[in-house]
């Protein structure tokens, strides 16, 4: 690819997101505007009080680190909106219906900036990641790739949704390690952590890394120790006792506890395969265990070989490998999976399919099934028709996309184990 045509794609993703940004928001983006602007109203010591405070649409169920974000948005807003008041008022041609529409609205379009940035954000660390391993031609299309894949702008743009901002942070962590900066890696994976724990399964295969590198044993203390530090100045500013007891309470109470804990949670998985995408508790049994017991159990099953060739091949491209495959077992295997919830593997997996033969068509092809995982719920942009194609014969093709998805899990499961044996990981 051309340095001109990586230019002009670069502007066209960034004409494509302003554009999707200014059309329509989800619900959830409702919530987070209301975050922002409460934080200021109730601080940061009270603002998870469940007694004290009232909320717009639903309490705050995000980490601390999600919060202060919307609230430096809320800031940005105060700041722009301060600005074309004054530009109305000294200029009288200014069209002051550009004032009322930005006193509703704007707040909603600003708080998807940081998703779109942490789009280019990880575009660029893909691009670093594959000049590395390959060509810069490559690391162009990449990028490019990452960039126009629909399940990526649809989520941060449109959605207006945190996985973009939560990845950003998880693969320059990635890149830090590949770099052998271990400090600073931990400390950005830790910043991931505080937005949402969603890269929690990273966490075995990362300290893999940390064990194998030889490092001295200063290096992996200072880095546990930079952990505790950057949870105890982000959670102090919240906290009234110990800040440390206050975040373990508020994951397990609030982001753990109070979620929808269902068999799944619109993903086209494995689950939806067996039970269908109604609304059922996970908790309910299938045979001897639970779904949600069968879930942790058909997970770990996946998880303990990736672990296994880690530990033996503490390698770069083996810890891209087994965390991409990792978040793939997780979101196919897993109870209560969101379909956002397969996100995790886009930039990781964009990285492998330009450093290992065949996978694009694969790429693309779950890529595609996502893209309607996420279509499935919202429904934006509205096509009165496909509702209905999507909900016949009790969601027929929903779950026929959740086997191919099975289907392309196992082979490139089966692709990394044959890598492994061989010399190209």
């Amino acid at each position: 690819m051309k340095k001109n045509t990586f230019i002009q794609i670069i502007v066209l993703s960034i004409v494509i997101r302003v554009v999707l940004s200014f059309i329509g928001w989800h619900p959830d983006v409702n919530n987070h505007v209301d975050w922002g602007i409460r934080f200021f109203e109730y601080g940061a010591q009270g603002f998870y009080s469940p007694d004290a405070n009232v909320w717009s649409f639903t309490w705050p169920n995000q980490p601390p680190l999600t919060i202060l974000t919307f609230a430096l948005v809320k800031k940005l807003f105060d700041v722009v909106f301060s600005l074309l008041l004054a530009v109305n008022t000294a200029l009288p041609a200014f069209p002051s219906g550009v004032v009322l529409w930005s006193e509703d609205y704007l707040m909603h379009v600003l708080v998807k900036l940081p998703a779109v940035i942490s789009d280019f954000g990880i575009s660029w660390l893909i691009y670093k990641f594959v000049k590395d391993f390959s060509t810069e031609n490559k690391a162009r299309w990449a990028a490019s790739m990452f960039l126009l894949n629909p399940v990526v702008w649809y989520n941060s743009a449109l959605w207006g949704q945190t996985d973009a901002t939560i990845n950003f942070f998880g693969i320059l962590a990635l890149y830090l390690i590949y770099k052998n900066k271990y400090l600073p890696a931990t400390i950005v994976f830790t910043l991931s952590l505080l937005m949402k724990i969603s890269l929690a399964i990273y966490i075995p295969l990362i300290a893999i890394i940390y064990l194998r590198s030889k490092k001295p044993v200063s290096i992996i203390t200072i880095s546990a120790i930079a952990v505790l530090l950057t949870c105890v100045l982000t959670a102090i500013p919240f906290s009234t006792g110990n800040p440390i007891v206050w975040l373990i309470t508020l994951y397990r109470e609030k982001v753990l506890d109070q979620q929808l804990q269902l068999i799944t949670a619109n993903a086209f998985n494995l689950w939806a395969v067996l039970s269908g995408i109604d609304e059922i508790s996970h908790f309910t049994k299938l045979g001897p265990l639970t779904h949600a017991s069968w879930g942790y159990l058909l997970f770990l099953i996946s998880y303990i070989p990736l672990l296994w060739i880690l530990f033996r091949k503490p390698t770069i491209k083996t810890l891209l490998w087994t965390l991409m495959l990792a978040g793939f077992s997780a979101f196919l295997l897993l109870t209560n999976m969101h379909e956002r919830y397969l996100y995790p593997i886009f930039p990781l997996f964009t990285i492998i399919i330009f450093v290992t033969k065949d996978l694009v068509w694969k790429y693309i092809t779950i890529s595609g099934i996502n893209f309607l995982n996420l279509y499935h719920l919202w429904w934006m942009p509205r096509i009165e028709y496909i509702p209905q194609i999507l909900g016949a014969g009790s969601h027929a093709i929903p779950r026929t996309l959740a086997i191919v998805s099975l289907y392309l899990y196992i082979t490139l499961y089966l692709k990394f184990l044959r890598l492994s044996r061989s010399l190209k990981l």
